[in-house]
């Protein structure tokens, strides 16, 4: 069975499930160069099934997610069938879909967070929580911001939504009052170290409440929304900029209430239901911070946070929630998929034709010797730019779409920053280390390939690694197998007598990840990028 995923609000994207087996899941901002795009992707998904060696004939089943935004209708038209009303369930619709007629399995947006952070799991049994800014705005009853749900084997038995819950939606307000932009979360978790506790009180005070009335969730202190106040909110002054001490104290207090919820929730939720493996997604879920106190506090055995765990994986939840809860093809955990890298991909004759088209000269090079001329690139100073195999799944860069460079000056990162990233000087950039490596340098003890936790480092990153320490000690850690090519590179620089570490960040500039080659040439042609390894071929600058 062929299940198309779709979904049409911001971050839209779409993805293809043949039995269980997610095969590509994409987003349409890597194509339209648009970030958080969303609507209409229909048009993008027959190039996809191509490259899968599909066609739009054999897909048997469509997913989705109802459109939860005004313009979020992903291209297709319903011919029969009703909305869901609840959280707790979903539709079988018929619809319209690039001249096809086809059923739909139609399920709320935070079932679809749920059930992509459950079947990216490697568990057989755990419980689920999602958190983001709200969903389901045309469907009130199954409008929900933040929900909890338990799964045994490929079914949800059970979900309940906190009313008037909504983590979100204080990032979005706060971002939108510094930044001048709500979709810039990750800027104002940067910020937060460089804060004081002068307004965390009067935060608690005023966004911060406890369950008291009946219901499973007695006890847990969780964020009231915030969305009342979106426009005028409390404690903001006129005029404020990143560069106030009162907005980084701001974002200090929103990042410090945020981490004391999601732990207090995550702690009730496992006395409520005993269980000892917990997954997280929603756009919440992002937070790094927040994200290592729940595993060190909350009292799971095990937690799991897939790539994608915003919007942009809710069409993978959807396939995924229909292949195995409504058609119930069996889950079988597959604790060694990566759930990043299933994007686009092109072929060495492609990208030889975009690189001849350019006029670079470039050379055909093994995986081994590009592994080696990236390290010593690195080792030089230099920044490199790594542009292998499929397209991430997800907002991180993790190894086939990135910008390399040293980690034992600060001022390579804020050449970063400054001279290729064009984006504050606060901001702070990700290690990639050897899991085996790891804790010589980060109190972690546990591996963290997608970016998600943020860590304390040790006294040894301070000293050698000065351009991945952010100013509160912390560091946002990529680990990887030393048989990868980032593992290669990492154990390539100490060999060099460098530190087995490197700078990971997105290969953009104030765009989406680059997608395609041509992305990827001229962002490199654009900025002082020193090397691009693109494909099987390298590229210097003369």
């Amino acid at each position: 069975m062929i299940v198309l995923g779709i979904s049409g609000g911001h971050d839209a994207n779409w993805c293809v499930v043949k039995d269980g087996v997610l095969l590509g899941a994409f987003e349409k901002e890597r194509f339209n160069r648009r970030r958080h795009a969303r609507g209409e992707v229909a048009s993008l998904v027959p190039g996809t099934l191509s490259r899968l060696g599909l066609s739009v004939r054999d897909i048997d089943v469509v997913a989705t997610s109802e459109p939860v935004h005004q313009g979020g209708n992903p291209g297709l038209r319903r011919m029969a069938g009703k909305t869901y009303e609840r959280i707790d369930e979903f539709e079988i619709q018929i619809v319209e879909l690039l001249g096809r007629t086809l059923p739909c399995v139609s399920i709320p947006h935070h079932v679809a967070h749920a059930a992509y952070a459950r079947y990216t799991s490697p568990f057989q049994e755990t419980v689920a929580i999602t958190w983001d800014g709200g969903g389901d705005y045309f469907t009130l009853d199954a409008y929900s911001s933040t929900t909890v749900s338990t799964w045994r084997g490929g079914r949800m038995e059970w979900i309940d939504r906190l009313p008037n819950v909504d983590y979100g939606s204080l990032w979005f307000t706060y971002s939108r009052s510094i930044f001048r932009d709500p979709r810039t979360a990750g800027k104002l978790m940067g910020l937060a170290a460089y804060g004081s506790p002068t307004l965390l009180d009067e935060f608690r005070a005023h966004y911060v409440m406890t369950i008291y009335e009946r219901g499973p969730f007695v006890g847990a202190s969780v964020l009231r929304s915030c969305w009342p106040e979106y426009e005028n909110p409390p404690f903001v002054q006129s005029h404020l900029t990143w560069e106030d001490h009162h907005a980084q104290d701001i974002a200090f207090a929103v990042q410090a209430i945020t981490t004391e919820a999601g732990v207090s929730l995550a702690r009730t939720v496992r006395e409520l239901t005993g269980a000892n493996n917990l997954v997280v997604a929603g756009g919440v879920a992002l937070n790094g911070y927040m994200n290592t106190s729940i595993r060190r506090e909350a009292g799971y055995r095990d937690v799991s946070i897939p790539p994608a765990v915003d919007d942009g994986g809710i069409s993978v939840g959807s396939a995924l929630f229909a292949t195995h809860h409504v058609f119930e093809v069996p889950f079988r955990p597959n604790d060694g998929f990566d759930w990043a890298t299933v994007g686009m991909w092109w072929d060495e004759e492609e990208v030889r034709n975009v690189l001849e088209t350019h006029g670079l000269t470039y050379s055909k090079i093994a995986s081994e010797d590009a592994i080696d001329e990236a390290a010593r690139g690195i080792a030089r100073e230099q920044i490199v730019a790594w542009f292998d195999g499929r397209a991430e799944h997800g907002p991180r860069a993790l190894g086939s779409r990135s910008l390399l460079s040293a980690v034992h000056k600060d001022s390579l990162r804020l050449r970063l920053n400054k001279e290729v990233k064009y984006r504050e000087p606060f901001r702070p950039v990700a290690p990639v280390v050897p899991a085996a490596r790891a804790q010589d340098y980060f109190d972690l003890d546990w591996e963290s390939p997608y970016m998600m936790y943020i860590v304390p480092v040790t006294d040894r990153s301070v000293t050698e690694c000065p351009a991945i320490v952010h100013v509160d000690r912390t560091a946002r850690v990529q680990t990887v197998r030393d048989d990868s090519p980032f593992g290669q590179i990492a154990n390539a620089l100490q060999s060099m007598e460098s530190p087995p570490m490197f700078v990971n960040t997105s290969f953009n500039v104030k765009s989406p990840i680059v997608n395609s080659p041509t992305d990827a040439i001229r962002t490199f042609l654009s900025q002082k990028i020193d090397m691009l390894y693109i494909q099987g071929h390298l590229v210097k600058r003369p």
